[in-house]
């Protein structure tokens, strides 16, 4: 079973079920672990079930009472951050030590709050509107749906170490151009696990 946990002040919900969503077109068992739920005990109930990826929504809670602390995985992504408190910053960066030796972390650039992970023996990608991230967005469109050009602007390696190289996917999608980030995350998630959309 592939882990993966989402983290942020806000969008934890939408690129859960993107990633979700398109897991499931691919024929694949999904199952969200919501903000709403204990983590680790829901955890713990899949691993006897024949479930493929496990999605957790990583809220405060899980973060400042160590709910997570014995779940590794094998990609966290890290959405939008707001002003948020220096306990729950330091938790986050506690974070990459709950993340597998060859595993992920994929985070904004655009959040108010940039963390400055410190990545050892795990690989990190940077998403967002500026450009010096590892994936961008360019021809953003919201008048009829949302439209836009996913940029992957450095050669990355799946989970299975394919190399992926850099490339411009053409985007058509239901929403707002607030919502660029959560779909810039989502489908670099999609792309680390060996889908291409």
């Amino acid at each position: 079973m592939i882990t993966i946990g989402i983290l942020g002040s806000r969008g934890k919900s939408s690129v859960a079920e993107i990633v979700s969503s398109e897991l499931k077109k691919q024929d694949k068992q999904v199952f969200i672990i919501g903000t709403e739920e204990e983590s680790t005990k829901e955890f713990i109930k899949l691993l006897y079930s024949e479930v493929d990826y496990a999605i957790i929504e990583i809220s405060r809670e899980d973060l400042l009472e160590g709910n997570i602390n014995k779940i590794k995985f094998d990609i966290v992504i890290q959405t939008s951050l707001d002003e948020e408190s220096k306990e729950i910053i330091q938790q986050i960066q506690n974070i990459l030590s709950n993340i597998k030796e060859g595993g992920y972390i994929i985070f904004s650039s655009d959040s108010i709050q940039n963390i400055n992970f410190k990545c050892d023996k795990i690989y990190p990608i940077t998403y967002g509107l500026n450009g010096r991230t590892t994936v961008t967005a360019s021809s953003i469109d919201d008048r009829e749906g949302l439209c836009f050009s996913y940029c992957l602007q450095r050669a990355i390696f799946t989970l299975s170490q394919t190399l992926v190289q850099p490339c411009e996917i053409p985007i058509q999608v239901k929403g707002v151009h607030d919502d660029v980030g959560y779909y810039l995350a989502a489908y670099t998630c999609l792309i680390v696990l060996g889908f291409l959309f």
